[in-house]
């Protein structure tokens, strides 16, 4: 059972991972090169996959209080 401040921490965490995605995104759309572009387009789908992560939890969380 996740108490209320993990659920905020969850919360926080969730917000930095879109904002992180949002913004890797940005980046691979700004740069030429193929190399960073496939860089950051990587992170981004590796911080989607941690907002999945977290909102499954965060789902879980809210259901169990």
């Amino acid at each position: 059972m996740l108490t209320s401040k993990e659920l905020m921490h969850l919360e926080d965490f969730l917000g930095m991972e879109q904002n992180c995605g949002k913004t890797m995104n940005f980046f691979a759309s700004s740069v030429q090169d193929a190399q960073s572009k496939q860089l950051f387009q990587q992170i981004a789908q590796n911080s989607q996959q941690h907002v999945q992560t977290i909102s499954k939890h965060l789902n879980a969380g809210q259901n169990l209080q």
